[in-house]
């Protein structure tokens, strides 16, 4: 079962969107929506379309966490799991901008 990545950017009254597949190549161009029942309706329609026309598609889709302006489309993306193949996760915002630090990184060690 192929699976696609749903990445949301989400500000105060919009969200920005991102459709990748596993090799991480967009397969959907970037397109933003607002936070309104009829942006919630058309993100709904988008991936029902892309849905039907790749067979077996799974969605994984993450939000990140901005002091609630998320909560709306999270919702709405709970909704759209009763007809869509799709997983949601709201992620905290360290994950998604920390660097990556390697063990002796955190000890103190700069490398060679």
């Amino acid at each position: 079962m192929p699976g696609y990545f749903l990445g949301i950017d989400v500000s105060k009254g919009y969200a920005d969107f991102v459709l990748l597949d596993q090799q991480k190549r967009v397969v959907e161009p970037v397109f933003q929506l607002d936070d309104t029942f009829e942006g919630h309706n058309r993100l709904y329609g988008l991936l029902h379309r892309f849905w039907q026309r790749h067979d077996q598609a799974q969605f994984f889709a993450g939000l990140e966490a901005t002091g609630g302006y998320e909560n709306n489309w999270l919702e709405a993306l709970r909704r759209f799991q009763a007809r869509l193949p799709l997983q949601v996760a709201r992620l905290h915002s360290f994950s998604v901008h920390a660097p990556v630090r390697s063990p002796s990184a955190s000890s103190g060690s700069r490398g060679p």
